[in-house]
């Protein structure tokens, strides 16, 4: 189980932290790119266009029709620049989505994945029963060992009285002391072992707490991304509506200019005839 929480927090690390902190620097860029190139774009203002909105009309009509056309130039140069913003947007949205299905798709991989290895690596319920187990044979050798410690007394009691067997009994002696020694070695090593799997099993419980907590945090990051990020897709609809309205009505304007220009243009023969 150590093994396992040390495998699934590198990996959670991995496919969530990283890949997340690069969606963010995207989406970041992202607006400050929109806002930057939005924020250029100006309307400018002709002198004699606000004059002729008075009912002014001692100004300079050729003047005027140059500043307009270069003005619906220069509109025409800032669409485009708002139109390649807006296909620049809808090419970073697209590759934002796809990484966040990249993501989901990762995300669903690495927890087969790591139910997989859980059903490979022992539970819990079953180190408990290998520890249980460990338990009962450290019991039963303290048995064996204290029968064996009163067969030896035993033996000895009788060895004064049957002398030739004392050389096997001798032999079997040091082969129990040394199975002794061995059992007691291999008890306290199988406890030491217990006890730090324990201590193991509870900082990983902890570790493992933080980082569903910091999992939890981080979608709800990422999922406040995707609101603003949603939110500036309008914004953007809605600016775009806007020049276009604006383009209609510059048109309007262009329109009604030539046709006063036209108008004059029909009234000063008249008015030279009328001098002559």
């Amino acid at each position: 189980m150590a093994i396992l929480d040390k495998i699934r927090k590198k990996i959670e690390k991995t496919a969530s932290e990283t890949e997340i902190e690069e969606l963010e620097k995207t989406q970041e860029k992202l607006i400050l790119n929109e806002d930057t190139k939005l924020k250029e774009i100006k309307m400018p203002k002709i002198k004699e266009l606000e004059l002729l909105k008075e009912g002014v009309y001692s100004v300079d009509i050729e003047q005027t029709l140059n500043d307009m056309f270069t003005v619906m130039k220069n509109m025409e140069t800032e669409l485009d620049n708002v139109l390649k913003i807006n296909t620049s947007l809808e090419e970073d949205l697209k590759a934002s989505k796809e990484i966040i299905s990249e993501l989901k798709a990762n995300k669903l991989k690495l927890k087969d994945k790591i139910l997989k290895m859980e059903e490979q690596i022992p539970s819990k319920r079953e180190m408990q029963i290998e520890i249980d187990y460990q338990i009962q044979e450290r019991n039963n050798a303290e048995k064996t060992i204290r029968e064996l410690k009163e067969k030896i007394e035993k033996m000895q009691s009788v060895f004064i009285e049957n002398q030739q067997k004392s050389l096997s009994l001798d032999e079997q002696k040091r082969d129990l002391i040394t199975e002794i020694n061995y059992l007691e070695s291999r008890l306290n090593k199988a406890y030491e072992t217990i006890k730090r799997h324990e201590s193991e099993i509870n900082t990983l419980r902890g570790e493992k707490l933080a980082q569903e907590e910091k999992i939890k945090s981080l979608e709800q990051e990422l999922n406040d991304s995707i609101d603003e990020k949603y939110r500036l897709a309008q914004e953007l609809k809605v600016s775009k509506t806007a020049a276009n309205e604006l383009h209609n009505k510059l048109n309007e304007l262009t329109l009604q200019a030539k046709r006063s220009f036209y108008k004059e243009q029909e009234q000063e023969p008249k008015i030279n005839r009328e001098t002559i």
